[in-house]
């Protein structure tokens, strides 16, 4: 991780938000594009780290890993800190699926190797999936639509 030598200017645009990490400050994110958006969710939506074992739920290690890894690539695509520049670069990772997840395993480390702790990262993961999640969902006049495209009919007396 570097430091700006000119700070970043922070555009007031939607697409544009903030987190307060306790103890690190304010860091911005940028969300992007809907289908980039949705590259970076399908991993950790189909993910399945829960899994059904003969002695009840466990955590399938490589699915909690590979989610893991797509947390990072979210993290470091969405990256706008006004002052910090993470120096892992998506382009220097291959454009494929497990080109992104290696992405986000140097963007994890490099902010681990920063100083950012687990409790650090907590308020950033949360944030950025959510904020992720809901750049891809259609909006609720879309959604009321669909769900009333018929008008309702009578209730059949038994």
């Amino acid at each position: 991780m570097k430091k700006l030598i000119q700070p970043r200017t922070i555009p007031d645009s939607p697409i544009y938000f903030e987190i307060d990490v306790p103890g690190k400050g304010v860091h911005h994110f940028r969300l992007p594009r809907p289908s980039m958006a949705a590259r970076l969710l399908q991993p950790m939506i189909s993910g399945g780290i829960w899994t059904a074992t003969a002695e009840g739920g466990g955590i399938d290690q490589a699915s909690a890993l590979l989610s893991e890894e797509a947390v990072g690539a979210a993290i470091g695509i969405c990256w706008r800190h006004v002052a910090l520049e993470l120096e892992t670069k998506r382009a220097h990772h291959d454009r494929d699926a497990d080109g992104m997840l290696d992405y986000g395993c140097a963007v994890l480390e490099e902010l681990y190797e920063g100083g950012y702790s687990v409790e650090d990262m907590g308020p950033i993961i949360s944030q950025v999936g959510t904020r992720l999640l809901t750049s891809i969902l259609p909006p609720a006049e879309e959604v009321d639509q669909q769900a009333n495209f018929s008008a309702p009919g009578s209730a059949l007396a038994t």
